[in-house]
């Protein structure tokens, strides 16, 4: 029986901005602070990824995110691989993946001038 609820919200953030803390602002409100999560990845790939989880994780906390509720994952779209749920029972934990507006919608990339397909 699922008597638990983790919200995550995953992306690579870079950078995070006032739209993405306003999902966050939703998750706390829908699911409790101490069970929404930001996950992101300590990728750097330049030009378009340039802050490492350190940097990305200063940034949200400038938002008002806290630090516990930024978690690094090597794998961001693959929940059933985040480490900080190993702790957690699967048979009693659900977990709700967020995607903001932008990523249910078709939208065009003008770096390959092609339409990427929503997540």
């Amino acid at each position: 029986m699922i008597n638990k609820v983790i919200a995550v919200y995953p992306g690579r953030f870079q950078p995070m901005g006032r739209h993405h803390k306003a999902t966050y602002d939703w998750m706390v409100e829908k699911f409790g602070i101490e069970n929404s999560f930001i996950v992101t990845s300590d990728k750097v790939c330049l030009p378009d990824s340039p802050f490492c989880f350190d940097e990305k994780e200063k940034i949200a906390s400038a938002y008002g995110i806290p630090a516990g509720s930024i978690k690094n994952e090597r794998v961001v779209y693959a929940p059933t691989r985040y480490t900080f749920l190993n702790e957690m029972n699967p048979e009693t934990t659900a977990v709700v993946v967020v995607v903001g507006e932008k990523d249910l919608k078709d939208s065009f990339d003008p770096k390959t001038g092609k339409i990427e397909k929503a997540r």
